[in-house]
Formats: C-alpha cells, structure tokens, sequence
C-alpha cells in the first residue's frame, strides 16, 4: 500500500487506542519508515504487537518520557511504560543537549516500550554534529538467544547502533548481536519462510530452520551473531550491551519482574567541518574496487537512503489480518489497496 495511506490507517489505529496524537504520529512515522528501508522487523509487523500491549495495560499510549535526574554530563530518563519510538526521540534530542554543552553526553533511558530501530536515534544525533552510540536491552521474558556454547536463552537480541556525522548521508548502522533480530525470525515465520544456516537452534540444540521453533512452548533459542563457530564475537558484544543497558541503569539482567525496554546513548560533540573529513573517509573506501562491478562497494546506510526512494510498503497477511480485526473492533476505515 501506498506510504501515506498505511502512515493514516495506523495513526488512526493508535489514536482509537488512546494515544495522543502526536504520540501516534511520531509511531506511524517510526514504523513507516523502517518498512520503507526494508527493514521489515521493526516496520508494520510491531503494529498488532503494540494493540496488544496497549490492550493488556502493558503499554501506556498516553504516557510522556521525562528526565528524572542529572549529573553533569550524564541524564537518566524514564519511558513510563510509553511508546519506545516516544521515548526514544526524547532521550536523543536529550543527548544533543548535554554534548552541546558538555562536549560528550550520555542518556540512560528505562521503561521504555519496544524501542524500534536504533539507526532513527542515531540518524536524528548525527544530522546535529554528533557522534551516536546507542545501546539497547530488553527484559528477561525476551532472553530467545543463547551464549556462546550454550543452549538456554539468556540474553536479547541486544543491538547496538551508531552513526557519524557526513552532511545529509551519515554512516549509519544498526545491528542486533545475534545472528538475526527477533523480527526477521517472526517474518520469515509470518511468510512461511526457512531461515539460514547457523541462526537457530531447537529446544535441544540441534541446528534448524524452522523459525516456528523459536515460539513454541518449549522455545528454541538464537546464536549469537557469528553462529557455532565464530559466536564468540557476538556474545562478547552482547555483554558489553547489556553492561551499558542494563547494568548500567541499576537493573539485573535476571530481574523476571522488568518489563520494559532499556537504551544507552551515547553522544559526541565534533569539531567543526569534521564531517568533511567522514565524506573523505567515505570516498576512499567507495573508491576500492568492487568484486563485482555491477554493486558499488557501499558504507553503512547506503542501501537504506536508497531504499528511502519508495513509495510503497509492504505488509505481510497474518500481520495484515490481525491490522483488519484491530481496525473493526476499534471503527477505523481500512486504507485503499
């Protein structure tokens, strides 16, 4: 369906269900988007899960993120259970403050709902004459990947983000340290799709494909990112996450009664003109040979700003399906097809 059109039908989704609407604004826009990047984990297919948590009373449509404390440099703010997306852009635009006038800041933000992609707060840091590092960590009930070595789950997806200044095309990147997030697993499930090899594992540990495994009673679990053989990288990433996301913010990584979602962010101020010097970093790395001559070598956030160019976005039909049932409980038109 056409962006605009999706970007209403689920504002007006959000609005139904409580939310402010500037607070739905900003959520259509954040899951729009990514569905446009191609970035299908964090597009449309969260929008049923956030109904959900609305409805359970997890999720509170009508709360506002607020800096509960600071200390210098250093900020600590509160979600109060609200939208990740929310908060998310409250905590960034609250990193920029404090670099600006500090010269390096950093955010802990708790409470969070499902916070999205990371590459946004990044993007939003960057385009200020920043360096971002984000940090993101989520609740024990969502421990689907397992360290290295090991079957059980015991640690999220964990991504981490960061972005450099270049003008209007930052260095961008975001990337879970497992070996898939969470959303790619339960799209290529909504698909009917096989995942790859060296991605999961089933409640015994023999190696599989199914991503069904991963939602089962007795669940499966995720490698981390560099599957059996090299996920020792990955795991160790993982832990630096969850020291800056979890630990960090005076949480325990066992804690069964957290429910929200944690981020770090850290922020740098640059010197003026420092990303001329990102643009000559970037031309000489475009400018080694490519193996194949037809795909350009590119930098993190290039494939994204092209896929910027649609116009479209692409929703899956169990996703799809549960969006309609939403929409006639709550008396809201579906969008044009």
């Amino acid at each position: 369906m056409k962006a605009p059109d999706a970007s209403t039908f689920i504002a007006a989704l959000l609005r139904k269900s409580g939310s402010p609407p500037s607070h739905a604004q900003i959520v259509a826009g954040h899951l729009i988007e990514n569905s446009r990047l191609g970035i299908h984990s964090h597009g449309l297919i969260r929008v049923p899960q956030y109904l959900r948590e609305i409805d359970s009373g997890e999720l509170d449509p009508r709360a506002r993120p607020e800096q509960t404390r600071t200390r210098g440099a250093v900020s600590w703010v509160t979600g109060n259970a609200g939208f990740g997306p929310v908060g998310g852009l409250y905590a960034g635009r609250r990193a920029v403050a404090a670099a600006r006038k500090h010269g390096v800041a950093l955010v802990i933000a708790t409470e969070l709902g499902h916070t999205g992609r990371l590459g946004a707060y990044a993007e939003l840091i960057a385009a200020s004459q920043c360096i971002a590092v984000i940090f993101g960590t989520g609740p024990q009930r969502g421990h689907i990947v397992a360290p290295f070595g090991g079957i059980d789950g015991r640690l999220s997806t964990n991504p981490i983000a960061y972005a450099v200044p270049n003008g209007t095309a930052p260095v961008v990147a975001d990337f879970s340290t497992s070996a898939l997030p969470e959303g790619k697993v339960r799209s290529a499930r909504n698909l009917g799709n096989r995942l790859p090899d060296g991605v999961l594992q089933d409640p015994a540990g023999n190696p599989t494909n199914d991503p069904n495994v991963l939602y089962g009673q007795r669940r499966g679990s995720l490698l981390p990112l560099g599957g059996a053989d090299f996920g020792h990288k990955g795991y160790a990433l993982s832990l630096l996450v969850e020291a800056m996301g979890t630990l960090l913010a005076g949480g325990e990584v066992d804690d069964s009664s957290r429910t929200g979602f944690n981020l770090t962010i850290l922020a740098i101020a640059t010197r003026p003109g420092f990303d001329r010097s990102t643009g000559r970093l970037v031309r000489y790395l475009r400018s080694a040979r490519p193996l194949d001559p037809t795909r350009p070598v590119m930098v993190p956030g290039d494939p994204e700003r092209l896929a910027r160019q649609r116009a479209t976005v692409d929703v899956d039909e169990p996703t799809w399906r549960e969006m309609v049932a939403f929409a006639r409980d709550l008396g809201v038109d579906l969008p044009p097809q």
